[in-house]
């Protein structure tokens, strides 16, 4: 094992952040209308739920905006079908890694397809999170 390799997980997931588009419990409560004095909490309470992706970034937690339909107020729902079939092997990081990265059956990343292309989207990550067999 080289030496550093603990911090270069740490600058691998700090530059993944970084490469994503992040707001804040406050910032998610207000696109999705919910008036509330604990916006983390209720951020923790639909992600415990299975109806959104956190993460953590400066010990705060911290949503995809890619996630959220804008327009409409809300959590799209190919993200709780994908949380649904999500393995506990794949962490909020490495599934928004997949997401935010192109992908060859859409010409660009699966998020930028959310509430068009749900269906193909569930099958790539279906095919993605395919046990590898060898035979």
């Amino acid at each position: 094992m080289p030496p550093g390799n603990s911090s270069h997980k740490v600058s691998v997931a700090a530059r993944l952040l970084a490469s994503i588009d992040l707001i804040d419990a406050s910032q998610a409560c207000a696109l999705l209308r919910i008036e509330t004095d604990d916006p983390e909490g209720a951020m923790r309470a639909m992600a415990c739920d299975g109806a959104l992706i956190t993460l953590v970034q400066g010990g705060e937690i911290r949503l995809p905006l890619f996630q959220f339909d804008t327009e409409n107020g809300r959590v799209f729902s190919v993200v709780r079908d994908i949380l649904r079939l999500r393995p506990a092997r794949i962490s909020n990081l490495r599934l928004c890694y997949w997401l935010t990265r192109a992908h060859v059956d859409f010409g660009c990343a699966p998020a930028h397809r959310f509430g068009h292309d749900d269906a193909a989207i569930l099958a790539a990550f279906r095919r993605y999170i395919e046990p590898i067999c060898h035979g």
